[in-house]
């Protein structure tokens, strides 16, 4: 499974599991020393818990790279002849 650092809330990060619609929160002192927002990482995942198992900085780098694909054909779509 893998979930997305996607903000930081004071001492708490939170994180969103792809296929789950629940966030999750970390203390940032839980967090490795290097995690930025935007982050993805691979997890575990129990009813009240998230488990960070591994950074995967190449899905980051998709996933943005996915994001400004969509965002440039919708800027495209926009323009008038």
């Amino acid at each position: 499974m893998k979930a997305v650092y996607e903000e930081l809330n004071g001492e708490i990060a939170v994180f969103i599991v792809d296929d789950i619609k629940k966030t999750y929160h970390k203390q940032v002192q839980q967090l490795p020393a290097d995690a930025e927002v935007g982050d993805v990482f691979a997890v575990s995942v129990s009813s009240d818990e998230i488990t960070l198992l591994e950074k995967l900085p190449d899905e980051r780098e998709a996933r943005l790279k996915s994001a400004r694909a969509k965002r440039e054909e919708l800027l495209k779509r926009k323009k008038l002849p």
